[in-house]
């Protein structure tokens, strides 16, 4: 006996397609949405040319690494020389090879800032080349330092660090000290509206300064000269040697640098990646190349579902920092999306090959009868 009717059975079918349709749009819609979010992700596609393919590469490190400004150059000095090598050239100036790297590098540290009696703690991140041409946040008052300014003594606030030590964020200007040094607010910058990211910055003050000017006040802020200082926000030991003779210049330990980032070209798919692999011979260091330009393609999300339930397992030797925290979080949703709308095409497609073989058979049935009256003879 037949549970359903054929006029039902069809209703069923009918109703778990649509369904499965609408979780599917929802689904696509969804993914939209994360891969819009996703703007420090795009520097690679706000840098190339009309003819070049570009990558964005960050590179995370151990404090333990100890990698520092001269890593940096030297690093820098040997990709030149594999474009020089491979014949890689800037096409829109075909004279040298300038414009084929924009980078930065940064890491992090707590420090306290104070303006009159107005007193607050604050996460720097100090900043080194072209930091907010990578990230760029929606400006209050003021604008971005520069690398290439002569006094390193200009700072970048959020808006709630400015109210605590201004009482107002149109602040561009305003002195400030750290350790006694008096230093200039740059600008101030509004915190992000999305979730992830207001998730991942935390409710702690944030300022970014230069990483000369953060090396010399973190160091201030730890120890005396030739005291040991024990950094418990980097996990670092450093030994001052900061020199305090009269007439002679300053100088100061060089915190080590946790974060790099990268944009550089990519004639051939993954060649960016394993350059940069090979030239830091990340396998047997303490750190992680994630390769940003495509965080939001389909393969990668694919590659990085496959291991879904295993991304927790184990420890990662960097700790990131927020921006990669958020990225992250939108990764995950990504592969969630991305898992239930395969699951939800199934069905569809499944139905889709039923109807497909039901029109052949039919059609294959047709023609085949034709062909036997054809060639069918009267008795």
């Amino acid at each position: 006996m037949k549970v359903f009717s054929g006029k039902t059975k069809n209703k069923i079918r009918f109703t778990t397609f649509s369904l499965c349709m609408v979780v599917a749009f929802v689904c696509l819609c969804l993914l939209h949405e994360t891969n819009q979010k996703e703007r420090d992700s795009n520097a690679a596609i706000r840098w190339k040319s009309d003819k070049q393919e570009f990558s964005y590469i960050s590179v995370y490190m151990s404090p333990e690494e100890n990698w520092k400004e001269n890593d940096r150059n030297t690093l820098t000095s040997n990709l030149k020389m594999s474009f020089q090598q491979n014949s890689i050239i800037n096409e829109d100036r075909e004279d040298n090879n300038e414009g084929l790297i924009k980078d930065c590098f940064s890491c992090e540290g707590i420090m306290e800032f104070t303006n009159g009696k107005n007193t607050a703690t604050a996460k720097v991140t100090a900043t080194g080349g072209d930091f907010f041409f990578f990230h760029q946040p929606v400006w209050l008052s003021g604008f971005a330092y520069s690398d290439n300014d002569v006094m390193k003594d200009r700072a970048i606030i959020d808006k709630e660090l400015s109210w605590q030590l201004f009482g107002g964020e149109n602040v561009a200007g305003m002195p400030f000290k750290i350790n006694g040094n008096t230093y200039y607010v740059a600008g101030v910058v509004d915190t992000s509206h999305l979730k992830e990211d207001k998730k991942a910055y935390g409710e702690i003050n944030r300022a970014w300064l230069p990483y000369s000017a953060f090396c010399k006040e973190y160091q201030g802020n730890q120890a005396s000269p030739g005291v040991t200082a024990s950094n418990t926000d980097t996990g670092i030991n450093n030994t001052s040697d900061t020199s305090t003779i009269p007439g002679t210049e300053e100088t100061t330990n060089k915190i080590p640098i946790t974060c790099y980032e990268i944009v550089l070209p990519n004639p051939v798919k993954e060649w960016a990646l394993n350059l940069i692999q090979t030239s830091l011979n990340s396998k047997d260091r303490k750190m992680v190349i994630i390769e940003n330009s495509k965080r939001t393609n389909f393969l990668y999300v694919m590659d990085n579902l496959k291991n879904f339930f295993y991304k927790t397992s184990g420890t990662q030797p960097v700790s990131y920092p927020y921006w990669e925290n958020a990225a992250k979080v939108r990764d995950t949703k990504r592969e969630i999306y991305t898992g239930i709308l395969l699951i939800a095409l199934i069905y569809p497609l499944l139905l889709f090959i039923r109807i497909i073989t039901w029109i052949y058979k039919t059609i294959d049935g047709k023609i085949k009868k034709r062909m036997n009256k054809k060639h069918a003879y009267p008795l």
